[in-house]
């Protein structure tokens, strides 16, 4: 990971959020309905888990640990997809859990924490800078992943400006991944979702750094995707670069 980055490929979706009234002869009240999931996005879920081992942790350390709850547990769960594990230049790592529904993917962290191998974890990760976000996600792109390794991960989360209609973004947004994203050396998939707040993730699998950095360069560079690149807000924008380990 050789620097910062400033560019995001993206896609999004709003979330939307009813409710209802309940009336009796008596009173009346109003009662928030169950959320629902983002418009057009199918039920697979994404964890986004990000922290730091704690010092004088060694990277062959945790990654064999990371390999025990990946065999003896993560992938035994009901609904597992697959997982992605990364690190980046400040010794952050990164996990991204797929699961097929939000349902499972709240019984395995109910689970995790009362299996013994969490004792160990904890020994490991220092628990205090856990970041875990949900992002629900169209559809599920990590075959693309399977026996493409080493790989980077480009991570980006952003929101939208509150004007741009969602309809416009995501047909731009498609626009520009047919026309120019998908087409760049090295360039392996992207998966987009979005948070129940409205945050928007995407991500983009390359190859090599050589890669990451050529599509970036040219990016930044075409003139076509200008339009694209005011519709976000990028006092929102985050983003970050991690090194695939396993």
């Amino acid at each position: 990971m050789k620097r910062a980055f400033t560019y995001i490929f993206m896609a999004a979706i709003v979330v939307l959020f009813t409710a209802g009234c309940n009336s009796s002869s008596n009173n009346q009240q109003t009662k928030k309905a169950p959320k629902r999931q983002p418009v057009n996005y199918a039920n697979y879920v994404i964890e986004i888990i990000t922290y730091k081992t704690k010092k004088g942790v060694q990277q062959a350390e945790y990654t064999r640990l990371d390999s025990i709850v990946q065999q003896r547990y993560t992938q035994k769960q009901p609904g597992y997809i697959s997982k992605e594990s990364g690190i980046d230049q400040q010794g952050n790592w990164l996990v991204v859990l797929s699961w097929d529904n939000a349902a499972h993917a709240d019984a395995d962290q109910q689970a995790f924490i009362k299996n013994p191998l969490w004792n160990g974890v904890q020994k490991i990760i220092d628990t205090a800078t856990i970041d875990r976000k949900r992002f629900f996600v169209k559809d599920d792109q990590s075959n693309s992943l399977k026996d493409v390794k080493p790989y980077v991960i480009e991570l980006a989360t952003f929101k939208e400006k509150k004007q741009v209609q969602r309809d416009t973004f995501e047909k731009r947004d498609q626009q520009v991944d047919a026309d120019y994203i998908s087409r760049q050396t090295g360039y392996i998939t992207r998966r987009t979702g979005i948070a129940e707040d409205g945050e928007r993730l995407m991500m983009i699998y390359w190859k090599t750094l050589a890669d990451a950095d050529a599509g970036m360069k040219e990016f930044l560079k075409e003139q076509s995707v200008q339009d694209y690149y005011k519709m976000i807000d990028w006092k929102t924008v985050e983003m970050k670069r991690f090194q695939a380990v396993n």
